[in-house]
């Protein structure tokens, strides 16, 4: 005979994926411990299970739900109406920090995913990989495509290259951001500073190049 499935009680679902996002975000899947996730949110061991049957599964909702949240509250029109590259990259790390600053457990948890997915069970990491793939295939390319076909390519320079170099080259500093905000937790904007002028010193590279147009090259 199939299990019924309980009846969702949204007030306590919501409590279990908070208090499940904190404790992923600071302690990562396997040392996570279900009763502190319960005891942080108000209800039973039990009632965690009849809500997603398994640990794995509580995970992937929360990593899941936790997206949704970033992307619903993001505005990318900060950066989309931006003249070049550079300034683009330079206006969507300075909101992507904000970001980090106002949504610290969210982010958290993004990156301890991002950082763990290969420690992962089996068939969980696929699943994780899944989420991953879907962010890099579709949205990464919606936030940067606009200003990149404003921009005049080599005609030997295909869109998606720049694409994954400007993802790649964020991430990079993402991570930068993120051990800054664990250092101090009271951190703000401006401190983030000699972060992007090293950005922008990267982007002028990735922009320009690196070898001298005007020296001979034979």
């Amino acid at each position: 005979m199939a299990k019924s499935r309980p009846t969702i009680d949204p007030e306590k679902q919501a409590r279990i994926l908070d208090a499940a996002m904190h404790q992923f975000a600071h302690h990562g899947f396997r040392d996570t411990k279900t009763d502190a996730i319960a005891q942080a949110a108000d209800v039973s061991k039990g009632l965690i299970f009849n809500y997603f049957d398994s640990k794995a599964n509580l995970y992937l909702e929360t990593v899941r739900s936790t997206y949704a949240k970033i992307m619903a509250v993001a505005d990318m029109s900060v950066w989309q109406d931006s003249p070049d590259l550079e300034e683009m990259v330079k206006r969507a790390l300075r909101y992507k920090i904000q970001m980090q600053i106002d949504y610290p457990d969210e982010f958290a948890l993004t990156m301890q995913a991002y950082a763990e997915v290969g420690n992962l069970p089996a068939g969980l990491r696929t699943k994780v990989d899944a989420i991953w793939n879907t962010l890099t295939d579709t949205q990464v390319p919606d936030m940067i495509t606009p200003i990149l076909k404003r921009l005049p390519l080599r005609k030997d320079v295909d869109i998606n290259t720049v694409i994954n170099m400007t993802a790649m080259m964020t991430n990079l500093i993402g991570e930068q951001a993120k051990k800054m905000i664990r250092d101090n937790p009271n951190i703000q904007i401006d401190d983030f500073d000699p972060v992007m002028a090293q950005v922008m010193k990267y982007m002028r590279v990735l922009e320009y190049g690196f070898l001298d147009p005007e020296a001979n090259h034979d």
